[in-house]
């Protein structure tokens, strides 16, 4: 049996469980700019959407969905990927993601990128990188 073709243009979303979805909401919104799409919550979770700052590149969903218990790890998940536009913003965001109290890397080059990564508040990791 040979492998199925699959043609994928983008990924369109990624979704997250979170605790407390109100907190977690208020992180994406604050320090990328992030936008509720429709009711803010419905059934426990919340529909955002990240639109680049160029409007020829498509946008990106998160959907935040308030299912972990407090004492339960995230796990399966290592980290997604948000490129910036170059090193100022980079270090910006780690600027903003410090003063809204979350846990940061140091930004830095890193394998032919300027990265920072940052912690959400469920402990997920984005990594903000310029190319």
């Amino acid at each position: 049996m040979e492998p199925r073709q699959v043609l994928t243009t983008r990924i369109c979303h990624l979704s997250l469980r979170v605790r407390n979805l109100k907190r977690s909401v208020a992180f994406y919104c604050e320090l990328f700019g992030a936008v509720v799409a429709g009711s803010p919550t419905v059934n426990g979770s919340a529909h955002l959407s990240i639109s680049p700052a160029n409007p020829a590149l498509p946008s990106f969903a998160i959907v935040l969905v308030e299912v972990l218990p407090p004492g339960i790890e995230v796990f399966g998940l290592d980290h997604f990927g948000l490129e910036v536009h170059g090193e100022t913003e980079v270090r910006n965001l780690f600027q903003a993601a410090i003063a809204l109290g979350a846990n940061a890397t140091q930004p830095r080059m890193y394998n032919g990128h300027f990265q920072t990564f940052i912690f959400d508040p469920d402990g997920y990791k984005i990594e903000v990188l310029a190319t």
